[in-house]
């Protein structure tokens, strides 16, 4: 993923009415039109029909998000569920849709929301221009399901996504504070002895303390090109090659391993670790 690809993920690092045709016109309404339902503010919001706001936010399918839980580790994660991650912000009247692999990444923005045929379905209607007309076969089609909660939101979605997901309806979740701090949180996040009595610690906001000094922090969730799990320096997009440390958890302690980049950017951790850590109670 390159730089760039990686800045508009990072939107973050890192998202609707029945009883209406739900087959698109020859061309798409943009999202800013005055009839679009994606902009509530010049009607009456109704509670059956689903904005482009009510979407806004991180969301991640369940299925890596159960698998990271249960290895704590993103390349075994991989091998149970292919991660996607969608974001959906709003930026004055536009509202940009990212959604990635964690390998390539793909923007789009919400030019309308259109009711599907299911119950509780709707599709969302995406392109790259979003400011006037778009022909129907420069749109993309999200099929979606979801409730809203008795709080009025979603917590939870069914999506068809087509680019990552093969079209397949899956569950995602909706990420509350950020991807970056939820999966800290699941990895390594915590305080640790190593077998000296020397502390470690990382904190799930993104802060590593090691015995020879510190750095903002971030797991790494894109796994090719690696042969290991891996903490790295957050601040990747520097321009200078960011700090990195290989982990594994092993019999529930973290084993760090040193990390070398070949000729061709291969990332490879070492054989034996450098330092085996011991959670604190």
């Amino acid at each position: 993923m390159n730089r760039n690809v990686r800045k508009n993920f990072s939107i973050l690092l890192c998202t609707l009415a029945v009883m209406v045709p739900a087959t698109l016109a020859p061309l798409a309404t943009p999202a800013n039109a005055a009839d679009a339902p994606a902009r509530p503010h010049r009607h009456h919001a109704r509670k059956d029909r689903v904005y482009a706001r009510d979407l806004v936010g991180v969301w991640l399918n369940t299925a890596y998000l159960e698998a990271l839980r249960k290895t704590r580790m993103p390349m075994a994660a991989e091998k149970l569920a292919h991660p996607i991650a969608m974001t959906i912000e709003q930026k004055g009247r536009s509202y940009p849709f990212v959604r990635t692999d964690f390998e390539r990444a793909v923007l789009l923005r919400i030019i309308d929301i259109q009711p599907d045929t299911e119950k509780n379905g709707f599709r969302v209607i995406l392109a790259e221009n979003d400011m006037e007309a778009v022909p129907e076969d420069e749109t993309t089609v999200i099929r979606f399901r979801g409730q809203k909660d008795v709080q009025g939101r979603f917590a939870e979605l069914a999506v068809a996504e087509p680019e990552f997901g093969k079209g397949r309806f899956q569950a995602f979740t909706r990420i509350d504070g950020g991807l970056g701090p939820l999966v800290n949180d699941i990895t390594v996040a915590g305080k640790y002895t190593d077998e000296q009595g020397r502390h470690y610690e990382f904190s799930s906001s993104g802060d590593a303390t090691l015995p020879d000094g510190g750095f903002k922090y971030e797991v790494r969730l894109r796994t090719r090109g690696t042969t290991c799990d891996m903490i790295q320096a957050s601040d990747e997009d520097s321009g200078k090659d960011p700090r990195r440390i290989g982990y594994r958890w092993t019999a529930g302690k973290l084993e760090l391993f040193d990390v070398t980049k070949a000729a061709d950017d291969t990332l490879t951790c070492g054989k034996t670790p450098v330092a085996v850590l011991k959670p604190e109670a």
